[in-house]
Parts: C-alpha cells; structure tokens; sequence
C-alpha cells in the first residue's frame, strides 16, 4: 500500500493536500444519509406519515406508526446482517485485489442512486415496505463504503498527524450535516412548504427532500472518487473468489487469535461503546419527542445544534488525540458521557435535557475519530481494510445492544425518558472491556518524528 510523503510541518505535496480534503468532503458529503435521510427527516416521514395514512383514530394511528417503526427496524436487521457478511470479504477483495478504489465508488454510487429513488415513496401505507428497502439498502452501500474511505486514513497520515486528519474529517461531517439540516428545514419544511414554495399534496415537500440530498452526497463524494490514492495489487496475490476470500478471513481470525489478540479484543470492545455512541444520536430525536415533547421543526433545531457542538468536539478531540494518545480520548469521553447521561437520567428537565445533550456531543465525535484512528495503529500493513471489514462487522454484530437496552428499559419503566439508563449501561460495559486491553504504543501519542509503519 502507498504512503504518504514524511513531510508534515513543513508542508505536504500539493496532491496529498487535496486527497486530504477530499477526505475531508467525503464525510461531509455522506453525512446527509445519516442526518437527513436515517435520522431527523426521511424515516421519519416513512414510519409516520407514510404507515399511518388513512387511519382513522388515535389508537389507529398509534398502531399504523408502531408497525412502521417495526416495519423499518426489520428492514434494517437485513441490511444489518448483508453489512456483517459483506464487509470482511469487500474490504478482503479491496486488499488483496487491489480493487479499493472501485469498491468505494461502487459503493458510493449506490448510496445516491438508491437515496435518488427515495421520492418514488408516496404518502399511502402501501408504499412503507419499499421506504423501508430503500432505506435499508442505502444504509448497506453507506456502510461498506465507509469501510473503504476509513482505510485511506493511513495513506493520507502519518502516526503524529492521524488523529487530527481523522478528527478534521469526522468535523466535516458533522459540519455537513447542519448545512444540509438548514436548508432541508428552511427550504422544505418550514414555514408550511419552505421557501422553495413545494406543497405538501402527496407529500411531496418532503419526498422532495432525497433528491436534494442525493446531489448533496455527490457533490460531497465525488473529489474523492476521483483522487482516492492508489492501492495496486499486490504482486504475490492469487485470483480473488469469494469462497477464497472468506478462507482467507477465517485464517485471519484464527490466526490473530495467537498473534494480534489484542486487535480483537479491541475490536469487540470497540464494538459495545460504539453501539452506546450510536444508539445516543439515533434515539436523540426519539426522546426529545417522546419525553420532552419536542415538534418536529423542534426536533431538527435540536439535531443541527447537536452536530455543530458534536464537530467542534471532534475537530479539537483529534488534535488532543494526536497529543494524549487516542487511549486516553476514548476512555475520557466514555465516562464523560455516562456521567452527563447520569444527570439527564436523574433531573427530569427539558432544559437539563438541552444543556447536557449538547454537552455529551461534546465527547461523541472525538470517541468515534480516536476509535479510527487506534484501528489504523493496531493493523498490520496492507491490512487496513480488511481489519475495516471486520470493524464493521463487529459493531453490525452487536448493534443490537444500544436500541435494544434502550427499548427495554422503557418497558421496564414505562417511561421513554428511561430509556437512558439503557444506553449508559452498554457505554459503562464498552468502557470496562476497553479499559483492560494492552494496547501498548498504539494508544499512546506519537512523537512527530516517528516514521509510518505503513512505509
């Protein structure tokens, strides 16, 4: 695998700036799935509006939006279990193959392209199933392409500058997401159609919505499609096939469990607190409605705030990372977050709610860069991907364990606000498996002279 040039303070070659901003764009290109289309607009529109139209009575539609949510949530199992079996062998194919850069503009394509067919979901109750397919396949072509941008990380860095690229990038994304918060809220939805004057009339202010945020990943995406650096493939590798490539993995694993013991107890730790992570942005807009009473337009403020304090977090958090070690960031912000969440829990406020809220996206983004960035350390050379593969794998394998602890703390407590404790509990349990790993010199900051084992 190529590497970047040494050169860092004294200023990078002009093309490994651009593959860094490029980097950079991808995340906040990207970023609109999340915010807009799985989050705060699109599958709300799906599980709301789109199963409970033409019910009749509050305990209709109630029951019309319950089986939209489960409708949803098994659309997503799926995609769940595709991401699990499909990242390993795409990120081993990408390594061995040298087929990366193919894989990632594949993948990218399919996220916008699929998100692009989302307004051919109608406001009628026979469309939820294709909402909930279209969803669910874009949120599969999201992740693997993921799997592939986070394994240029190392050929755009060096070990002392990992931290702050990673950080920059996941700031991006954060930052992208209130670009294209702002204007899906002043455009579309308020006041009444927006400013672009779309009416409501089947919907259509907000199945508009994905084709605005389709060319917004797009454009967001596209430098890096075009200047992702190379990965050529390897001289000694043999003809890729799938059933070569799971071989290959189950020899990874099995050999790993003597010789990198350590990345896979990362990799299951990692795998418990970044479902906690998870699950705090994917239920935020859930519990600012269902326990706090938050509207909509409420709900979106609330969510471009979060991701404006959540990228400015991260954007310093990777430069601590660089300084501290991203040991020492992963473990701060997790118990960070489960002290503020504490507060949440005990002191039932809309406005503790607010203020604590936007202080634990203070320590979400920077857990999230420094769990990247540690991956990177942890792999062996011309491995990243495939060990990418298997990150997503792991946090697929577990991603029950965030939504689930929270559905069933509301059904012990009959409470949404309880739901809380839930997400505590498994970011308490991440940190305790984390805690004990050896990482040795991978978690520890390093200096800036230090060579790139990748070179």
């Amino acid at each position: 695998m190529s590497s970047p040039s040494p050169r860092r303070r004294g200023g990078a070659p002009a093309s490994l700036r651009s593959q860094i901003r490029a980097f950079n764009l991808w995340d906040g290109g990207m970023s609109a799935f999340s915010s807009v289309i799985l989050t705060f607009v699109f599958a709300t529109y799906v599980t709301n509006a789109v199963a409970s139209e033409g019910a009749v009575g509050d305990a209709a539609i109630k029951a019309a939006r319950d089986h939209g949510s489960t409708v949803l949530s098994s659309a997503q199992s799926v995609a769940a279990v595709a991401i699990a079996l499909l990242a390993p062998l795409l990120g081993n194919l990408a390594d061995t193959g040298g087929k990366r850069n193919l894989l990632l503009r594949v993948t990218t394509v399919g996220t916008v392209v699929t998100v692009a067919l989302m307004p051919f979901v109608r406001l009628d109750a026979d469309y939820l199933v294709l909402g909930a397919v279209l969803i669910a396949v874009a949120l599969t072509f999201s992740e693997l392409a993921g799997v592939f941008v986070n394994s240029v990380l190392p050929q755009i860095s060096t070990p002392a500058d990992r931290g702050r690229i990673s950080g920059t990038a996941w700031a991006v994304g954060y930052w992208g997401s209130i670009g294209c918060l702002a204007i899906v809220l002043v455009g579309f939805v308020m006041p009444g159609t927006g400013l672009l004057g779309i009416t409501g009339e089947d919907g259509w202010n907000l199945r508009a919505i994905p084709i605005f945020t389709a060319v917004w990943i797009l454009l967001g995406t596209l430098p890096l499609m075009r200047r992702a650096p190379a990965t050529p493939r390897p001289p000694e590798a043999r003809r890729w096939t799938p059933w070569q490539g799971y071989a290959e993995i189950g020899r990874r694993i099995a050999g790993a469990f003597r010789h990198e013991p350590v990345m896979l107890q990362y990799l299951v730790a990692s795998a418990v607190y970044r479902d906690g992570l998870g699950a705090v942005f994917s239920l935020a807009g859930v519990l600012a409605a269902g326990a706090y009473g938050f509207s909509t337009t409420e709900v979106i403020i609330f969510g471009i705030a979060a991701n404006l304090i959540a990228g400015c977090g991260v954007f310093l958090g990777g430069r601590v990372d660089d300084r501290v070690g991203s040991r020492a960031v992963i473990i701060t912000g997790c118990a960070g977050i489960v002290v503020i969440g504490t507060v949440i829990l005990l002191v039932d406020s809309a406005l503790v709610f607010w203020v604590c809220g936007l202080l634990i996206c203070l320590f979400v983004g920077p857990v999230q860069s420094a769990s990247r960035n540690l991956l990177t350390r942890l792999s062996l050379p011309q491995r990243e991907t495939e060990n990418f593969g298997l990150y997503a794998t792991t946090g697929r394998a577990l991603g029950f364990l965030g939504t689930g602890a929270f559905a069933l703390s509301v059904t012990l407590f009959g409470d949404t606000r309880m739901g809380i404790l839930g997400i505590l509990v498994v970011l308490a349990i991440g940190l305790v498996a984390f805690v004990p790993i050896r990482l040795g010199a991978a978690g520890r900051p390093v200096p800036v002279s230090a060579p790139d084992p990748a070179r």
